[in-house]
């Protein structure tokens, strides 16, 4: 059969399947009788039934557009950022399912780390995995270097603090291995405009930036600068040898494999100090920071003299060695960035001579300030040296009912004349130095210069720093500032030199 017969038939079976019955329809039309009845309560009722069907239908699309807006936002808007520092730094975004929405290397290391993996739409667990296997196999953790910072950005701190714990389970049962076991940190951030910023200014994450800010906070003879290049094993060093509670969870110990140890450190620096162990009366050894780079700190007397020594804890080089006579420093060899060595020695025939003992310079001192040896309580009796020659400081209190005087004399051990004095009363906010015969008070910066001295070494800026406050006291023999403000979750006191604006005491703690 063709088409077109095909088609014919198709058209007929219509045609039968639809009888033509118009005409007996109309003739049974024509014979009713009587009137029509319009039923209006019916078209009532189906306009009210259409109109709850338009109300309905408009309720359906409101409530469907409100669970779409809301399934986008659970589904692609960010609920907390995961960083995993070791010195390869990475950001892992993720939404409220825990699904990975951008991974983010944030480092030359970083991007070694990450490669050409592709995260999106992954789960948190699965990418953690993977990027700690990749650090792994690239040799970035090891048994020299076991160290990993997990930190987690969420602006629920119940959510964050399981996340947080729950990663750091996860991440160490991944570094218990064959060769080595790891070291986990652990920790929620606290946010602030100042730790943006340190971040952004040195390139690091969030939370490496508040690992620094918390070992600060231990120790304020570090500085970010200093401490910003070392990896997370060797910040994990710096923040155990601090021993106190910090807010950072650690599981594990850093590893000092890499390093020369205590001992070889001990025996370079007393081969450069040309001294031999049985002749030591005092010694201390100690993991430190030198310009960013990790030293042993070796610290020790033999005889009359003093010495500190630091040694690159890596390679065994002496970065800095300083040698001390009673007090007076008759050598100071220094290694520059560059490698290029600077000497300035003083031999023993050229050294200032004390024509003075230290009781005799403690005698000058009492008839100067007209105080009788059985009134006074020394609190400082040394020598020293300083600006070239040799000098004795001391420093004694005179307690007079509810009164306490402070003195500070600084006395030339060539001749016994006194260089300079401090006198004041605790709690005087104008005490007095003389220097050299002439009077001068000791307060020569301001209140605000003290502040602005303070707020520089925090690296706060003046807006974000509130609850500041200030005032002249008398401290250890001098005139300082004592400077107290809250800035980005923390509390900062310090005390400043009020003659120099040198930092005399620091701290710093978070704001409970």
């Amino acid at each position: 059969m063709t088409n077109d017969e095909l088609n014919e038939k198709i058209r007929q079976a219509c045609t039968h399947a639809a009888p033509d019955v118009l005409d007996a329809v109309l003739s049974d039309c024509n014979e009713q009788k009587g009137r029509v009845i319009l039923m209006t309560t019916e078209n009532k009722k189906k306009t009210w039934a259409v109109r709850m069907a338009g109300l309905a239908a408009g309720l359906c699309l409101i409530l469907g557009g409100g669970l779409g807006v809301r399934n986008y936002q659970v589904n692609h808007t960010v609920d907390a950022t995961v960083s995993l520092d070791v010195n390869p730094s990475v950001e892992i975004k993720i939404n409220q399912k825990e699904r990975i929405l951008d991974v983010i290397p944030l480092n030359e290391d970083g991007r070694t780390i990450v490669g050409d993996m592709d995260f999106s739409g992954s789960s948190l667990d699965v990418a953690v995995n993977a990027i700690i296997g990749s650090m792994l196999q690239n040799g970035y953790l090891n048994e020299l270097a076991n160290s990993v910072l997990i930190s987690v950005d969420n602006n629920d701190p119940v959510r964050g603090m399981a996340l947080q714990e729950r990663l750091a389970d996860e991440v160490n049962k991944l570094l218990q291995t064959d060769s080595f076991r790891g070291a986990v940190l652990s920790q929620t951030v606290v946010k602030s405009d100042e730790l943006q910023q340190m971040a952004e200014q040195y390139g690091i994450t969030l939370g490496k930036a508040q690992l620094i800010q918390e070992i600060l906070g231990k120790n304020s003879l570090h500085t970010f600068d200093e401490l910003a290049p070392l990896s997370i094993n060797e910040l994990n060093i710096l923040l155990g040898k601090e021993g106190a509670e910090t807010h950072v969870e650690v599981v594990g110990t850093a590893s000092e494999k890499g390093y020369i140890g205590e001992t070889k450190a001990k025996e370079i620096a007393l081969a450069k100090a040309g001294v031999s162990e049985s002749d030591l009366t005092f010694y201390t050894v100690g993991l430190d920071t030198h310009k960013g780079v990790m030293v042993y700190d070796v610290e020790f007397i033999s005889g009359s003299y003093e010495f500190d020594c630091e040694v690159n804890a890596m390679t065994g080089e002496i970065v800095k060695f300083e040698k001390e006579y009673d007090g007076a420093a008759v050598s100071n060899v220094s290694v520059e960035e560059h490698g290029e060595q600077s000497e300035h020695s003083q031999t023993e025939e050229n050294q200032a001579v004390s024509n003075i003992s230290l009781e005799k310079a403690k005698e000058i001192a009492l008839d100067h300030a007209g105080v009788k040896a059985t009134d006074a309580t020394f609190v400082k009796a040394k020598s020293d040296y300083e600006d070239g020659r040799a000098v004795f400081e001391i420093e004694f209190v005179v307690s007079s009912g509810n009164t306490i005087k402070e003195y500070d004399y600084e006395i030339a051990a060539s001749d016994g004349s006194i260089i300079s004095y401090d006198y004041g009363i605790e709690g005087d906010s104008t005490p007095t130095a003389i220097q050299a015969g002439s009077s001068q008070n000791t307060s020569e910066i301001s209140l605000e210069k003290a502040k602005e001295i303070a707020l520089s070494h925090a690296g706060v800026a003046s807006a974000n720093a509130f609850e500041m406050e200030g005032k002249l006291d008398w401290d250890d023999g001098m005139s300082i500032y004592e400077i107290e403000f809250k800035a980005g979750g923390y509390e900062y006191s310090y005390e400043v030199d009020a003659a120099t604006g040198s930092i005399v005491e620091f701290d710093k703690e978070w704001d409970d």
